[in-house]
């Protein structure tokens, strides 16, 4: 138990919002839009590439869609693909198992506060999309900030706003760099959500599922 702790602060892609889901479903999207009049091969083949492009979520969009359009020369621009991603964002917004669960678990208990990189409008989106936001008293989302994770200064703002020290913020999220060596280094403590088990319990305070974090608080 961490009897120190004053404030739950997540992750939102992955960790609370299902993004996975929602990319495949706009790579799918985008066949229909942008290549339909492909053979059936070659947009499954566009699937994986674009999904393999986005590389989770890290990779730079304008690279990512000028990237799919050299190789592929689908219909319309590159811009027009991207600008799609935050309409999919919404149409396929769906929470991560038991997120809602753990935070009605922990709504009076702990300031609960989001964390996320990314860009303002999609990220806004994708939180409207879970249905989540009213548990939160606050939401940083990188663009805003001038900075991202894992820098540690993000971290240290967010602490600063929600009125905890480092030392009583803990910080759940499913990415090592960002959401555990970023907030230890600001810090705050860290519980690594990894559903699949990617990184094979290399980190001591690991969780297969959002209900596990009962067991921390």
């Amino acid at each position: 138990m961490m009897n120190n702790i004053k404030a739950v602060i997540f992750d939102l892609d992955n960790t609370l919002a299902d993004r996975k889901y929602a990319f495949y479903n706009h790579a799918v999207r985008m066949t229909d839009m942008f290549m339909s009049d492909r053979s059936g091969d070659e947009k499954e083949r566009f699937v994986k590439r674009l999904i393999e492009l986005d590389n989770n979520g890290y990779a730079v969009k304008k690279q990512v869609y000028d990237t799919i359009f050299s190789e592929f020369s689908p219909s319309g621009t590159a811009d027009d693909m991207k600008r799609e991603w935050n309409v999919s964002a919404e149409l396929f917004s769906r929470t991560e198992d038991g997120a809602e669960d753990i935070l009605k678990y922990l709504n009076g208990k702990y300031i609960l506060a989001l964390l996320t990189n990314g860009y303002t409008s999609t990220q806004n989106i994708k939180l409207d999309g879970t249905g989540l936001r009213g548990y939160f008293s606050e939401v940083m989302i990188s663009e805003e900030t001038g900075t991202a994770k894992p820098d540690k200064e993000i971290y240290l703002m967010m602490c600063r706003r929600i009125g905890v020290s480092p030392s009583e913020a803990l910080y759940v999220g499913d990415h090592m760099e960002n959401d555990v060596k970023g907030p230890l280094s600001a810090g705050l403590d860290a519980v690594l959500y990894d559903k699949t088990g990617y990184y094979g319990g290399a980190y001591p305070k690991t969780i297969a599922s959002l209900s596990e974090l009962k067991r921390y608080l």
